[in-house]
């Protein structure tokens, strides 16, 4: 597993970030955000960036999901267990190896491109819609 490279040019750097259009109230009503724990953390050696693939349960609605990350910035160890944010109707996305990726785990950003993702409070429900 290759480390997460710091990226000196800051493309993401809250300084370089330009302002996106309103798009609405619906477009994010529209989004089903929801609580998750992270069962599973697997290497995934053949994505060109560093990544993960995550299996993670959203609950007894939902079920679980699987998901590639570029949040090597983590280790396994961290991840699992952990409760997180996922996007679950964005559609499967097909990655080139075959993989589909089920959902969107959120985080924010760093200034290199290292994501941070979002943390809640392990008492929070799993499957709980995210406001």
């Amino acid at each position: 597993m290759s480390e997460h490279v710091i990226d000196s040019s800051q493309p993401y750097h809250p300084e370089k970030l330009e302002k996106k259009e309103y798009v609405g109230a619906s477009a994010y009503f529209d989004l089903d955000l929801r609580s998750g724990i992270i069962l599973k953390v697997e290497e995934f050696p053949e994505m060109r960036k560093p990544s993960y693939k995550i299996e993670v349960d959203f609950g007894p609605v939902i079920g679980k999901l699987w998901s590639s990350a570029q949040i090597t910035n983590y280790s396994r160890e961290e991840l699992l267990g952990r409760v997180v944010v996922g996007v679950l109707n964005l559609g499967g996305k097909t990655l080139p190896t075959g993989f589909v990726s089920q959902f969107l785990v959120l985080g924010a950003l760093d200034p290199d491109g290292a994501v941070r993702l979002l943390e809640l409070p392990k008492e929070v429900m799993i499957g709980s819609m995210v406001a």
